[in-house]
Order: structure tokens, then sequence, then C-alpha cells
């Protein structure tokens, strides 16, 4: 099914690209003999006035052919290269300008039916300038430094600048501005252990861990293996199975919810709208409280989970045993259930079981759904351009992903239901768009620098010159194709 939904979704990117270059090719009246959906041998055809529409055999993407495309070949009034550079441009232009429209219209259609993200806070640090400044509990971010914001993401990343930050939040249906100064927060190291022997104290200094002094290069080479770690209070032992570091960086202190303790479905002996309240001694509010749990869980009775700020432990907690207790609320009635911690540990790592912190947030009226679906999608825009240069200076190759990316990407993301569906399909549209008005050989953008130096100039290329700079550009973005797709295939055989 994850193919099935790959091919319909790509195929509809593709057709509404290349319908942009039909209908502009058309209103300059430059001839269609083709407008195909895929390649290879023909499926279906049907003749309509001068144009050939077509189904191939094989799905992965689609054209139009236009009347001298080459422009090498003869050509005829209603040739593509017998018209004015200007006409050409926009012919050119019109299929990214289309899949960067249908993005627009999808997320109109979007933050309509389903609204926008809402960035909720799940819980503020005591004593820490988020906390200082007046943020509290479940307040959601609407806007910082006065412009919206739609995901947590923009948030940390203007955050992490230093400066002073105006944060525009709604608690209890009432907009509140708050001005907030970041502070730079040590590093933090996040240790779990097994097998401990000795006694993990909080608020001691950590002095060396096997040894040496506490760094994350040799941390991390220690994972897997019995470590000593001495502190201002004595020395414990225990084998090193997760590690993972943070470091020094500005903040607010406070974090981002994800999840609710309600659960949205059965499973196991939890039932739908069942609220987890407490597991053995800890109480569950939010996703920070799961995080710690799950680990907890993780670490087992005769381990520790470790989180230290600088080298001073700030929490620590033995594991949980194997069969812990919960408290939940069933029905408005509190109920206490003994259970497996093997079964904590299932419920934690399965996606989509907890009902999300919060809804989205519903625009009032027309005119404001037309105002945050532009605003969203001018961000969806920006991002995607920094991140296309970012690719190309090799700070976010990894990032990129073919149609074998695709299609597991899209596979998971339909069992979320349909808005997640129609965002992705915005998004991989718009993307179509921008990668398309590259300046590059072979794509739009490539053919539409050809026709703005024909308008600067006042003279065109040679045909054979321009027709050997597309084919050129052609190969590479084969090979780039087939690098893409070999990283795909390396990190699904990752998994």
């Amino acid at each position: 099914m994850a193919v099935v939904y790959f091919l319909i979704v790509f195929m509809a990117v593709v057709v509404v690209h290349e319908l942009g270059h039909f209908v502009f090719a058309k209103l300059f009246r430059v001839d269609v003999h083709e407008f195909a959906i895929g390649f290879g041998p023909k499926i279906y055809q049907k003749k309509f006035r001068k144009t050939l529409f077509r189904i191939n055999v094989f799905p992965l993407g689609g054209y139009v052919k236009l009347a001298g495309e080459d422009p090498t070949e003869a050509q005829s009034p209603q040739s593509l290269y017998s018209k004015p550079a200007w006409q050409r441009l926009l012919i050119f232009l019109a299929g990214p300008l289309f899949s960067i429209l249908a993005g627009y219209m999808l997320f109109v259609l979007i933050v309509s039916m389903w609204g926008v993200p809402a960035i909720s806070i799940a819980y503020v640090e005591p004593g820490k300038p988020a906390h200082e400044a007046g943020l509290r509990d479940g307040d959601i971010i609407l806007k910082i430094n006065g412009r919206r914001v739609y995901d947590s993401y923009t948030v940390s990343q203007t955050i992490r600048k230093g400066k002073s930050v105006e944060l525009t939040v709604l608690r209890n249906g009432e907009k509140i501005v708050i001005n907030a100064a970041p502070r730079l927060f040590e590093e933090s190291h996040f240790m779990l252990l097994k097998d401990v022997v000795g006694d993990v104290r909080v608020g001691t200094r950590i002095n060396s861990v096997a040894g040496k002094p506490l760094n994350p290069v040799q941390l991390s080479s220690l994972v897997e293996n019995y470590v000593s770690v001495e502190t201002d209070a004595g020395t414990f032992r225990g084998l090193l199975k997760q590690y993972q570091y943070d470091p020094p960086k500005y903040a607010l202190g406070f974090y981002f919810a994800t999840v609710s303790n309600v659960f949205r479905k059965d499973f196991d002996v939890f039932k739908r709208g069942d609220v987890l309240l407490s597991v053995e001694d800890i109480t569950v509010k939010n996703n920070v409280d799961l995080s710690r749990i799950y680990q907890l869980v993780l670490a087992q009775e005769t381990g520790f989970y470790i989180e230290v700020q600088h080298d001073r432990i700030v929490w620590a907690r033995r594991g949980l045993p194997d069969e812990v207790s919960v408290t939940l609320m069933r029905d408005d009635r509190e109920i206490q259930l003994k259970i497996p911690s093997s079964l904590i540990k299932n419920v934690l790592e399965t996606a989509g079981l907890f009902e999300p912190k919060t809804s989205n947030l519903r625009p009032a009226n027309a005119f404001e759904v037309i105002a945050v679906a532009v605003d969203r999608c001018n961000n969806v825009l920006v991002t995607m351009y920094r991140s296309l240069f970012g690719v190309f200076r090799g700070r976010e190759a990894g990032g990129v992903v073919g149609p074998v990316g695709l299609v597991a990407f899209i596979g998971e993301t339909a069992k979320a239901g349909l808005e997640p569906v129609l965002t992705l399909v915005a998004l991989i549209t718009m993307s179509l768009g921008i990668f398309n008005l590259l300046p590059l050989p072979a794509l739009d953008g490539g053919r539409i620098v050809f026709s703005l130096i024909e308008l600067l100039s006042r003279k065109k290329v040679k045909p054979e010159l321009e027709n050997l700079i597309h084919f050129i550009g052609f190969l590479l973005l084969i090979a780039l194709m087939v690098f893409v797709t070999f990283g795909d295939i390396g990190r699904l055989m990752g998994r």
C-alpha cells in the first residue's frame, strides 16, 4: 500500500506541474503534441484536437511534448522556439508556479478543515528564565518576535540565538505577551547504567569516569562497557548502556508538549480514554514524565538513569522493577493495576497510543483561514529555500530523499490520517516547484536562464550549444538521482 500511496501522490504532483506548462503553451498558441502520465509504452491514449493524451506503463513522472521543443529542429509558427523569449520564459516558469500555487491551495484547504498545529509547552522548569518571565505549563506559543510560528523547531532556533524574545502565548483563551531573555545553559549528559553497585546521589559532583574527566567523546566510546564513576561522595560502578550529550546552548528552560497522558485507543489492559496518573511513585502529567519513565524501564531494577549538568548530578533514579504499580483514571474512577514493566515499555514504544497534548488551533473566519494558510506557506518556502542551499553547501545532504525514501515516508504518513497526507502532498509539490526553479541545465530554471539571456542580450544562444548544455545537465540529474536512491536504500536497510 505504501507503493500505491506513493504513486497516487507522485502522479498527482507531476500532473499539476505539467499542467502549468500545458496551459501556458496553449495560451501562447504553441502546439502540444503529447500530455503524458508516466513513461514507456502506452497503456491508454486518446487524441483531443492536436494533443495526444496518454497514460504510460511506468508511472514515475510525466511530460508535455511541445512542438519545436528541440531548438535545433525546424520551427513553425506554432513551435516553442519560434515564440518570443518572454513567452518561452513564462511557459517554462508555469510548471514550477503551478506546483507552488497547488501547495498554497492545499494549505488553505488544510487550515480551513483542521486548523494549524498548536505549539504547546509541557513543562516549565522552576527558577529558569521561562518561569521567571511568566511562562507556565500548558501555554500555547502563537508568535515569536511578532511572527506566527507553526513548529517547535522555529521557536528553538530563535531562542538559541541568545537574544531577548517576545512571545505571544494563548492561555485559557486569552493572548498574553511575554518578554524573556535566554540564558546560556551548561552542557548536559544523560547516562543509563545497569548493574549499578555503589551509592548514586543527586547533587554530587562527578570527578571522573573510567579514570578520565567527564567528556562526551570519551563517554560515547565507553558505551556497552563497565565504568567506574568517581564523585565527591564516593564511587559507583555499572554497565553504560546509553549515553547522550547536549552541548551548551541558550535556552529559556521549558519543554515542548508532544503527547498527553490520555490513551487514544485500547491497548492490552488499557482502554481508550484512560488517563495515566502514575507509574510506581512517579506522577505522570506530560511527555517529559513519560520519557523519564521509559528510561527507568530500560534501566531495570539494577540500574540507574542519571542526568548531569556540567559535572553535577541533577536527577537520578533507580530503574523500575519487573512488576510496577500503575494508577489510572477510568470513567471518573481511580483504579490501580499491577502490570509487568515490559508492558509499560511496549506502551511507550507504540506510536500514536496517546492523545496529542493539544488539538490544532482553528482560525476564526474565512479571512483568517486564507491569511494563516498563506503565512504558513511563506514560512515553508523560506525553510525549503534555506534547506536547499544547505544541501548544496554540504550541510544538510543527509536530509535529501528520493523516490525510494518517499515510498516509506508516505506509507508511514498515510497511517496517521488525511491531514498529514495532504500536508505532505503540499510540501512535495512545493519542493518540486522550488527545485525546478534552480538555474541548472535540463531543469525549468535552466531554460528560464537561457530565455533571460536572450531577453537581455537580444541574441539567441546557439541551439546546438543550448542542447548540449541541457543534455549534460540531464546526465548529471540522473547521476544525482542514482546517488540519492542508494542513500534511501542505505537508510532503509539500516532500520
